[in-house]
């Protein structure tokens, strides 16, 4: 098990025709044997069940994981290796591949307009989805007009259906503070982005994982004096779902 990074280059930002060429021939091409990190796209970031970089190539050319977003791994691809002993970043070159220096922040999201996102729905488990980006699709998802939340301490909002309460759609889950007392209770879907630009944007794997636990179960709600009370429910079996 590796968990990576995938970064390929987007051809138009690709000025000096570089784009599937071996390392060797980079400075004949752009008069430097450096990778230029800024011409790349991240298309994939996550774990994946190979334990070599031979591995990652058969893997990305025969039977691409979900969430990948670019072309069969090819010479000039650059694969990061993340949190291990071989941490670092490698070139996919046309015989093996060459370790190189590279800088991630220069290179940049591939947008396709889809958003991956923990959805979370009334009565539902939550899950990992991946959604329309686009205002309407955002609309679309919560069932009117949208409205983000920020009840975290990271730069990862809520976003949920502005007039939910109004509409009298069915209450989700359960908005807490830093003592864990409810304050207020979210109706109808909502799904949990980044928030750290002025798009929203998706979330990472770790973050996918996180809030996927933590909104996980669907939760029923009372009220007892003054407090209101938010109690998981169990959570059925596909067996009994399909009774």
């Amino acid at each position: 098990m590796m968990d990576i990074k995938i970064y390929q280059i987007n051809l138009s930002r690709d000025d000096d025709r570089i784009a599937f060429l071996g390392h060797s021939q980079l400075e004949r091409f752009q008069e430097s044997a450096e990778v230029n990190s800024g011409i790349y796209d991240k298309v994939f970031e996550g774990a994946v069940e190979a334990d070599t970089l031979e591995g990652v190539y058969q893997m990305f050319n025969c039977d691409c994981p979900d969430g990948f977003r670019g072309h069969s791994l090819s010479v000039s691809d650059v694969v990061e290796i993340v949190g291990d002993k071989d941490a670092g970043f490698y070139f996919c070159d046309s015989i093996g591949f060459q370790r190189v220096e590279f800088d991630p922040d220069q290179a940049q999201e591939l947008d396709t307009g889809m958003l991956r996102v923990v959805l979370v729905e009334p009565g539902k488990v939550a899950r990992v989805a991946e959604i329309d980006g686009s205002l309407e699709g955002m609309q679309k998802t919560v069932g009117g007009y949208i409205q983000a939340v920020y009840p975290f301490e990271e730069t990862v909002c809520l976003v949920c259906n502005e007039e939910g309460k109004i509409q009298g759609l069915p209450l989700n889950r359960a908005l807490r503070d830093e003592d864990n007392s409810v304050y207020d209770i979210v109706a109808g879907t909502f799904f949990v982005c980044d928030c750290s630009t002025e798009n929203f944007k998706s979330l990472n794997e770790e973050q996918l994982k996180r809030y996927t636990e933590k909104y996980k179960r669907p939760e029923r709600f009372m009220r007892v004096d003054d407090q209101i009370l938010a109690i998981p429910m169990p959570i059925k079996s596909d067996k009994e779902r399909e009774r």
